[in-house]
């Protein structure tokens, strides 16, 4: 009866200790999105990287700014009323969805972005505090998605990773 107890003592740890194990693992790992099969990928709208190389001093609510125009011909009134329009920064190798806010020791700058007229992208940095200094080449892309599909669609759009995945964007 002693051997059995010890059996099932030792049985009861082992398969403990290995779930344990399991469970800690399979958190540590990157699990992709969802499969996208069950949409129209084909309404999906999406730009190229572009660049940012026009800027324009400016203010906003008296805070010094930049504004850059970028002429889309694919952003038109019909299209954004009934779409979620997605735009992303690439700063160096740092991609973040609009709008962001980086803080520096030096300074805060707001990054945003309007559509003030149709076909037309206006990219925005506000300086918040400190010294306000254009940051290094900046690109940016937008994804359009039909309001019919955003809600449907089990993607996070703040994660750029993701929506690349998702949408078979190349950068």
């Amino acid at each position: 009866m002693k051997h059995i107890y010890k059996f099932a003592v030792l049985t009861l740890t082992i398969s403990v200790s290995l779930a344990w194990v399991l469970n800690c693992t399979s958190f540590n790992e990157v699990q992709p999105p969802p499969q996208l099969a069950n949409f129209d990928n084909l309404n999906i709208i999406t730009s190229e990287w572009v660049a940012a190389d026009q800027w324009v001093a400016t203010s906003v609510f008296g805070l010094p700014a930049r504004a850059c125009e970028i002429n889309q011909y694919r952003l038109t009134n019909d299209l954004l009323e009934k779409s979620q329009l997605y735009v992303y920064s690439k700063i160096g190798d740092n991609i973040r969805p609009l709008p962001f806010t980086t803080n520096t020791s030096t300074a805060e700058i707001r990054y945003d972005y309007t559509v003030p007229k149709s076909s037309q992208l206006r990219i925005v940095t506000i300086g918040l505090k400190g010294k306000f200094t254009p940051a290094e080449e900046q690109k940016y892309r937008y994804v359009l998605i039909p309001n019919s599909l955003a809600k449907k669609i089990p993607v996070n759009m703040g994660n750029y990773d993701e929506v690349k995945w998702a949408f078979h964007l190349n950068d």
